[in-house]
């Protein structure tokens, strides 16, 4: 039962933190390895709001699903709470973005919207070499880890999607170009960092709170298209597209190989 109640605890602060994500990343790759770059990430805090309320049943021993005026008080408290954390003005993020950009990017455009329970943001980046996306970071802040400086373990760790790019890579093999990246699986990395070690039941509601995962790439390049591992392909565009039960049937090799295209020279 002690086991039992970590978990929930520790996985209530990874819902804390990532909320439920509908995340696309797009990148128009010239020829000379410039172009454009973006993110868009909406995240809907609703389905973890209900998952806490369903813990916090079942740590008391109480059986059944949790009330509409349950789950309208549960609702209340978070959208409270949220409120008393100071939040910095979408200006002044936007400003401390833009300094903290590596060279030879540029922040293009972005916007961000609070509606309580739900948030959107957007962010557009021009770069002058592919390499300089993999150093962008969407927050400064920086989070204490176990055994440093003597701070204590802090259940979630860090936003799966901090470094939208940081996977990214793109290897020169002569004749043709391959690129490479790897789909973030919000879900699996917040269980990973719990242990993993989850009985049918701890399964069946993390599962429930992330029932509306969707991970998107899209990419455009001029560049002649000899091979790619992409679901579907629109015109131009190569588009890779996930959810949960994508994630969930992907081999260990499917895994391990991620996004792939091969390019012509």
């Amino acid at each position: 039962m002690d086991r039992k109640a970590g978990f929930l605890v520790g996985l209530a602060g990874c819902l804390l933190l990532t909320g439920c994500f509908d995340v696309e990343q797009s990148l128009v790759l010239n020829k000379d390895l410039s172009g454009t770059a973006g993110f868009r990430m909406a995240v809907n805090f609703e389905p973890m709001v209900l998952m806490m309320m369903r813990m916090q049943r079942q740590m008391a021993g109480t059986e059944g699903e949790p009330t509409a005026a349950e789950i309208a008080k549960a609702k209340e408290e978070f959208l409270a709470s949220k409120k008393s954390e100071p939040q910095p003005s979408p200006e002044a993020a936007k400003a401390d973005l833009e300094k903290s950009l590596p060279p030879g990017v540029k922040l293009l455009d972005s916007d961000f919207k609070d509606e309580g329970l739900k948030l959107q943001a957007h962010f557009k980046f021009g770069f002058d070499n592919f390499h300089s996306l993999q150093q962008i970071k969407l927050s400064k802040k920086e989070e204490p880890v176990d055994g440093k400086d003597g701070a204590p373990p802090k259940p979630g760790g860090k936003n799966p999607f901090d470094t939208p790019f940081g996977d990214l890579q793109i290897t020169d093999e002569g004749k043709t170009l391959l690129l490479t990246t790897k789909p973030t699986d919000p879900m699996a990395e917040q269980t990973e960092q719990m242990g993993g070690d989850m009985t049918p039941e701890m399964k069946k509601q993390i599962e429930e709170a992330f029932k509306g995962l969707r991970v998107a790439w899209k990419i455009e390049t001029p560049f002649e298209v000899l091979d790619s591992n992409a679901t579907r392909r629109e015109g131009k565009t190569l588009i890779w597209e996930y959810d949960l039960k994508t994630f969930e049937s992907m081999t260990p090799k499917q895994r391990a190989e991620g996004i792939r295209l091969k390019l012509k020279k």
